[in-house]
């Protein structure tokens, strides 16, 4: 079954515990998740060549998942510890 959120009304989730704010971008890792869509990869990848060159930092991983699906545990496991952080998008 889903859960539908409604907006309009207080609810009983517990509160999401956010990871800091880094002080500097210098030096982070990023992370690049693709789904196989057309210009995908071509604006992910300009998009963290920019981020390289205007915040010093690199592009540690490219995962290419199948567009519609969820990444696998193993995809997941190649962003966790060499990532700071991961972008993802759609292409067309």
């Amino acid at each position: 079954m889903l859960d539908i959120l409604d907006p309009t009304i207080a609810t009983a989730r517990d509160p999401i515990a956010y990871v800091p704010r880094p002080q500097s971008l210098m030096g982070l890792r990023i992370g690049v998740v693709e789904n196989t869509k057309k210009n995908a990869a071509a604006v992910l990848l300009k998009l963290a060549e920019k981020l390289a060159s205007v915040h010093g930092m690199k592009m540690e991983v490219l995962v290419h998942k199948p567009q519609r699906a969820p990444l696998k545990d193993s995809q997941v496991a190649e962003l966790k510890g060499r990532t700071d952080f991961a972008i993802t998008g759609v292409g067309d």
